[in-house]
């Protein structure tokens, strides 16, 4: 009898936290678009699983103007408070890398700001980076929930390589 209760118990737990990650999963959708006036690459939510499909690439010259057009919707019913909406253009070591820790030095740009979002309302912004040395890049949309969400970070990213 005590190992059905416990049973019991442990299934509802596991099923309120999955249901719950799969909710703040879909709280919003990201679309990421990289250009640098010849070509483009676009990016929309990406799973942060580790079978997540590789990211899409965009190659360019050294000191060419990369625009970088970004959209963050909520898909969400509800009001959602202080969200982070977080860009950034990192250098890394490889196209794929996790996203580095953003050490000043490797930041090429970077942007923030914590706002609410209204049930399905969105905002969205343009950037220009000029990388002056060749590598690869990571561009890079959050719209990360708070440390209380369970699936806190959706994201879309693009692998910038310039040669």
């Amino acid at each position: 009898m005590k190992l059905t209760i416990l049973t019991t118990v442990a299934v509802l737990l596991l099923w309120f936290i999955s249901g719950r990650s799969l909710r703040a999963a879909e709280d919003f959708a990201v679309t990421l678009t990289v250009s640098d006036g010849a070509s483009h690459q676009e990016a929309t939510t990406q799973p942060a699983a580790a079978a997540a499909p590789a990211r899409p690439a965009l190659e360019c010259k050294v000191g060419g103007v990369i625009e970088a057009r970004w959209k963050v919707t909520s898909t969400a019913d509800r009001l959602m408070k202080d969200v982070l909406v977080h860009f950034y253009v990192v250098k890394t070591d490889r196209a794929g890398q996790a996203p580095p820790a953003l050490e000043p030095k490797n930041v090429l740009v970077e942007s923030a700001l914590t706002m609410d979002f209204d049930p399905k309302s969105s905002t969205r912004s343009a950037m220009n980076v000029r990388p002056e040395e060749p590598g690869t890049y990571l561009v890079r949309i959050e719209a990360d929930e708070g440390p209380d969400a369970a699936a806190r970070i959706t994201f879309a990213a693009v692998d910038l390589v310039v040669k």
